[in-house]
C-alpha cells in the first residue's frame, strides 16, 4: 500500500469517528462543561487529571481506583482547583450511581483496559483509554467492535497523533516536502530507567480480600504489575506500541512480519521482558524497509526515547522532546530554502570556518566533504503532547473535531507488538496477519 494511500485511510476512520461523535439535540442549550470520570488514579491517571484541568470545560464528577490512598489522594487534588468527585472502588458501581456523566478516562493496569473500557462504552460513555489497548489483540479488537457498535467515541492514547511536531513532519515534511527522498530505513529506542521495584506504606496496604477481589496475589505485584505476564504485556509493549504507532504514520503503512529477541535479563526475577530488540519488516512501494525498535528499561540512553526514518536525500529523528527532534539533509540532497521560507524548518547556523587561524599557526586544515547539515523545526509549544491528545478528545465529544487516535488506526500498531512478543518466544520471523495489519 502506498503512503498516500493508507493516510487517506487513516483521515477516512478518524472522519467515521467524528461522524458518531454526540451532538446536542436541536433546540437544547448544551452545557460546555463536560462530566467526566476517571478509572485508575495512578501516576498515568494523574498526569490525565492535570491535562483535563489544564484544558478547561470538564467536570469530573468521580474517581475510581481500588487503593484508597491513591483514590483519596486524587480527590483532595481535585479539591484545590474546585472539582468535587466523589470516590468508588469499584468502576461497575460508579457506572451505576453517577448519572449524567459524558466521558471515562481510563489509567488501569493493561488486563482490565478491555472490560472497563467495553463496560463505559455500553454504558453510553465516550472513552479515552491509556495505551496499549489490552492485553491481548482479541482484546484490543473487541475493544474497538464496542465502539463501533455504540456509536460512542474511544480514543486510544497515543498521544503523539495529535503532537504538532509529529503532524508538521508527516503532513508538511514527508507528504507534501518529501524531503527524504526514497525512505530505506527506520528505527527507534526507548530508555526508560524508572520500571524499579515500587514499594508501598505498609500501613496502607490493601486487604488481602481486596487485593484477591481485583485479581492481585499480593501488594507487590499490584504495585509492580507492569512485570507479570498476568497483569501486562510487559514494559516493551507499553513502549513500543507508541513508537510502531508513529512509524505506521510516518512510513504510511504497517509491518508485515516481525523478528525479535529479548529476554528477562537484567531482573532475572521478574516474568516480562526488561530488554528487547525487534526488526519490523514494512512493505513500501515495492520495496522492503526494515525497522529496528530497542526498548531498555535500566537507563535513559544517549537520547532518551527517539524515532528516526533515513532516506536518500535526508533523515529525521522524532521524539517527545524536543531538544532530540532533528533532520539531517544529505550533501546531494536538493536545497531545503523554500521550506525554511515556508516556516517548515529552521536553517542551521554557518560556522565560521577556522581555516585562517589554521593558516597563521603553519597547520593544514583538512575539512571532510559533503557534511550532512542539520535543520530544526520551528515550533514552540508550551504543552505536551498527551494534552494535546486529551484536548483532541473532548473536542471530538463537542463535535468540533474529528478523533486522531480511534481504535482502527491503533490496531495495527497494537498487532504489530503483541506479534514481536510472539516471536521472541518463537525464536523465528513471524508475519503479521493483513486483517490485524488493516485493523
Amino acid at each position: 500500500m502506498r503512503r498516500r494511500e493508507f493516510l487517506s485511510g487513516s483521515v477516512a476512520a478518524g472522519a467515521g469517528a467524528f461522524l458518531r461523535s454526540a451532538n446536542p439535540v436541536a433546540g437544547e442549550e448544551a452545557d460546555p462543561a463536560l462530566d467526566v470520570a476517571l478509572i485508575g488514579a495512578g501516576i498515568h491517571g494523574r498526569t490525565l487529571l492535570n491535562c483535563l484541568l489544564a484544558c478547561g470545560g470538564v467536570r469530573v464528577r468521580a474517581v475510581c481506583d481500588v487503593w484508597p490512598y491513591r483514590r483519596n489522594s486524587a480527590m483532595y487534588y481535585l479539591e484545590a482547583f474546585g472539582q468535587k468527585a466523589v470516590g468508588f472502588q469499584d468502576y461497575r458501581e460508579m457506572l451505576d450511581q453517577v448519572d449524567g456523566l459524558q466521558a471515562v478516562l481510563v489509567a488501569t493496569p493493561d488486563f482490565v483496559h478491555a472490560e472497563q473500557t467495553i463496560a463505559s462504552l455500553q454504558a453510553g460513555l465516550h472513552v479515552y483509554c491509556e495505551a496499549p489497548m489490552a492485553r491481548t489483540f482479541d482484546q484490543a479488537r473487541a475493544m474497538a467492535e464496542a465502539a463501533a457498535q455504540t456509536g460512542n467515541l474511544l480514543q486510544v492514547g497515543y498521544q503523539r497523533r495529535s503532537s504538532p511536531r509529529y503532524r508538521l513532519v508527516a503532513e508538511n515534511l514527508l507528504e507534501e516536502a518529501e524531503l527524504l527522498g526514497d525512505i530505506t530505513g527506520a528505527g527507534s529506542e526507548w530508555n526508560q530507567p524508572e520500571l524499579w521495584e515500587q514499594g508501598y506504606p505498609e500501613r496502607l496496604a490493601l486487604p488481602g480480600e481486596d487485593l484477591e477481589k481485583y485479581g492481585y496475589a499480593d501488594m507487590r505485584q499490584f504495585r509492580n504489575w507492569r512485570w507479570f505476564s498476568r497483569y501486562s504485556a510487559g514494559p516493551f509493549v507499553a513502549a513500543a506500541v507508541h513508537q510502531v504507532d508513529v512509524l505506521n504514520r510516518l512510513l504510511g503503512t504497517s509491518p508485515r512480519a516481525v523478528l525479535a529477541a529479548g529476554g528477562a535479563d537484567y531482573f532475572p526475577d521478574r516474568e516480562c521482558h526488561d530488554q528487547v530488540t525487534a526488526i519490523f519488516e514494512y512493505p513500501c512501494d515495492g520495496r522492503t524497509i526494515r525497522a529496528t525498535c530497542q526498548v531498555q528499561t535500566t537507563t535513559r540512553g544517549t537520547a532518551g526515547s527517539h524515532e528516526l526514518l533515513v532516506g536518500t536525500e535526508g533523515s529525521i529523528r522524532t521524539s517527545d522532546n524536543p531538544q532530540w527532534f532533528t533532520l539531517f539533509r544529505e550533501p546531494t540532497a536538493a536545497d531545503w530554502s523554500q521550506w525554511v521560507r515556508k516556516g517548515y524548518l529552521i536553517q542551521p547556523e554557518q560556522a565560521a570556518s577556522p581555516e585562517p587561524a589554521l593558516a597563521k599557526a603553519g597547520l593544514l586544515h583538512v575539512e571532510e566533504t559533503g557534511v550532512v547539515q542539520q535543520y530544526r523545526l520551528p515550533l514552540a509549544v508550551d504543552h505536551s503532547s498527551l494534552h494535546s491528545h486529551v484536548e483532541n478528545f473532548l473536542q471530538a465529544i463537542r463535535g468540533e473535531s474529528p478523533l486522531n487516535c480511534p481504535p482502527e488506526t491503533a490496531l495495527a500498531s497494537e498487532a504489530a507488538v503483541l506479534r514481536a512478543v510472539e516471536a521472541i518466544e518463537a525464536k523465528q520471523l513471524l508475519p503479521i496477519p493483513p486483517e490485524a495489519r488493516s485493523g
